[in-house]
């Protein structure tokens, strides 16, 4: 069974101007998107910003930059803190919620990061249900 929802905090690791390219861990493409790193397939996800229900979703392309993969997730930009959560809704099709410090679904997700979160390192809390 593949897994449903993911929750990662957002981080700048693209640097200035390019905070809505996302770069998850390695082991959130393998295990939540089912995309090998070192494969030379790269699919093409629909997004569904669901803080923006009537838009179209976005069609973005899984890219590589450098060691890892990259993903376009228009509402990723800043401010910071904030998290993502997606959840899977087809084959390479998800829903998104970014969450920023004010809102009560960041103090949730939050919490499940600060709690249970799957990362060996402090640089970005992660967690796939």
């Amino acid at each position: 069974m593949q897994a449903r929802e993911l929750i990662m905090d957002l981080t700048n690791e693209q640097g200035k101007g390019r905070e809505s390219q996302v770069q998850p861990p390695a082991e959130v493409w393998e295990q939540f998107f089912g995309v090998r790193i070192n494969s030379k397939i790269r699919p093409t996800l629909r997004l569904q910003n669901m803080a923006k229900k009537r838009a179209d979703p976005e069609q973005r392309k899984v890219v590589q930059h450098h060691h890892n993969l990259t993903i376009e997730i228009a509402d990723a930009k800043p401010p910071r803190p904030a998290i993502l959560r997606m959840q899977r809704d087809g084959v390479n099709s998800f829903a998104y919620w970014v969450y920023r410090a004010r809102a009560q679904q960041y103090r949730h997700c939050d919490w499940l990061l600060a709690n249970v979160a799957e990362a060996p390192t402090k640089e970005r809390r992660w967690i796939i249900i």
